[in-house]
C-alpha cells in the first residue's frame, strides 16, 4: 500500500483544501481499530523504506502527525513542504556522498594498517543531520506533512491506533502484520470506499435533480444553464479546444481545484504564493480540448456558447470512476462552475504534398521494355 500513502507526500497534498470538521478521532483505547492501526503500519513501512538513512526524531515525528491531523499545527501544510524539499533536494544527496567518502577513508587507512576487520556502520548516520535543532525540525515537518495528507483524506481515522500502529511497525512488534495491513488498506480503499461512496454520490445527484433549472442528458450528466452565452461560438467538435474560469466542488461543497485564485483550496493559495510571489493570483484561465478531459466536461462544455456559464453535477462514471485520482476518492460525484471564455475548433492538419518519386533513368528504360 505504499502507493496509497506515497501519493499523499508533498505533492500529493497540494491538491487539497481545508474543508468541514474532520472525522479524524483520539480513539478507544480499549478496542483495536483495524483501519487506523493498518494507516499507521503503512506510514511507518513507507518511511523505512524513504527514509531508511535517516536518523529521524520519532517522537518528534508523531507528535506533528497528531497536531496536523487535528487541525492544531501552527505551521502550515507549505511551510512543512517546503522544509522537506529542501532537506531532500538540496541537502540529502550531498551529505550521504560526504558519509560514504569518509567511511571509505576510514577503511582504507585500517586495510593500510593491516586490520581487516569489517566495521558495520549504521544504516541511518547522525550525520545527516548538522545539529538537534535541524533533526527535530525535518522530523516534525515530515510528520505534519503525513497528517495534514491524513486529515484531508476525510477517514474515521482514531490517531490513538494510528501511532499505535507506526510505533509498532518499527518495532518489528506489530498486532497486525504488514502483509495483513496492506490488504486491509488494499480492499478498504479500493472496494469499501468506493461502494460507501458510490451510494451517497447517487442520493446525492438524485435531490440535486430535483432542483429548479436542473436538466438531465441521456448520459446521465446533470446541468443548469447559468448563461448561454453566443451559440454561434460553440464546441461542436471534442478536439475543439475551450478556454475557461472554473470551481470544482465535491458533495460537501468542499473546494478541490478551481482556475481562479480566491477559489482556490487553502493549502494550493499557500503553494502559489510561495512558488510565484509575483503572479500568483493573475488567474489565467485553463485551455484544454474537450477530448482530454472526463466525459461530463465533453459533454458539457458543448451546450453553451462563448460567454456563457453552467453548473454541472458529474456522476462518478462521468468522473474519475471508481478508482478517483489523487484529490478525488473512487465514486465521488463532482459540481463544476464553469465560465466558458472561448472556443478554438479543432482544423484538421493539411495534408502534406506526396513526396517526388526518383526514378533512375536506368531502371525506367528496363521497366519499358
Amino acid at each position: 500500500m505504499k502507493k496509497i500513502l506515497c501519493a499523499m507526500v508533498l505533492a500529493g497534498a497540494l491538491m487539497t483544501s481545508c474543508g468541514p470538521k474532520s472525522p479524524i478521532t483520539k480513539g478507544d483505547t480499549a478496542t483495536l481499530d483495524t483501519l487506523s492501526y493498518a494507516f499507521g503500519s503503512d506510514v511507518a513501512n513507507m518511511m523505512k523504506f524513504q527514509a531508511r538513512n535517516i536518523p529521524l526524531d520519532f517522537e518528534a515525528f508523531t507528535a506533528g502527525m497528531t497536531e496536523a491531523a487535528f487541525g492544531k499545527s501552527k505551521m502550515t501544510n507549505a511551510e512543512a513542504i517546503e522544509i522537506l524539499q529542501d532537506y531532500f533536494q538540496n541537502k540529502r544527496g550531498d551529505r550521504m556522498r560526504k558519509i560514504m567518502k569518509e567511511r571509505k577513508e576510514q577503511d582504507s587507512i585500517r586495510l593500510a594498517q593491516g586490520d581487516t576487520t569489517k566495521v558495520e556502520y549504521p544504516m541511518a548516520d547522525p550525520a545527516m543531520f548538522e545539529s538537534e535543532e535541524e533533526r527535530n525540525a525535518v522530523s516534525t515537518a515530515y510528520g505534519r506533512n503525513i497528517g495534514f495528507s491524513l486529515r484531508e483524506m476525510e477517514l474515521p481515522l482514531q490517531m490513538y491506533w494510528v501511532e499505535k500502529g507506526f510505533n509498532e511497525a518499527f518495532e518489528e512488534n506489530p498486532q497486525v502484520d504488514q502483509r495483513t495491513a496492506s490488504n486491509f488498506l488494499r480492499v478498504y480503499m479500493t472496494e469499501t470506499l468506493p461502494a460507501q461512496n458510490l451510494k451517497l454520490s447517487e442520493e446525492w445527484l438524485a435531490s440535486i435533480e430535483k432542483k429548479s433549472g436542473v436538466k438531465k442528458t441521456e448520459s446521465g450528466l446533470l446541468y443548469r444553464i447559468e448563461k448561454m452565452g453566443d451559440t454561434t461560438v460553440i464546441a461542436k467538435n471534442v478536439r475543439d479546444k475551450v478556454k475557461v474560469h472554473y470551481k470544482g466542488t465535491k458533495r460537501d461543497g468542499k473546494v478541490f481545484d478551481a482556475s481562479r485564485y480566491k477559489d482556490m483550496p487553502k493549502m494550493r493559495q499557500e503553494m502559489l504564493k510561495k512558488q510565484m510571489p509575483d503572479t500568483y493570483d493573475q488567474d489565467e484561465p485553463a485551455e484544454f480540448p474537450l477530448n482530454r478531459v472526463i466525459k461530463g466536461w465533453t459533454e458539457g462544455m458543448q451546450l453553451v456558447g462563448k460567454g456563457g456559464k453552467i453548473t454541472l453535477w458529474i456522476h462518478p462514471d462521468l468522473a474519475y470512476g471508481a478508482r478517483g485520482n489523487q484529490a478525488i476518492r473512487g465514486n465521488e460525484a463532482l459540481c463544476f462552475e464553469v465560465e466558458l471564455i472561448d472556443v478554438t475548433p479543432f482544423e484538421a492538419p493539411r495534408p502534406t504534398s506526396p513526396e517526388l518519386k526518383l526514378i533512375d533513368p536506368k531502371q525506367e528504360k528496363v521497366e519499358k521494355k
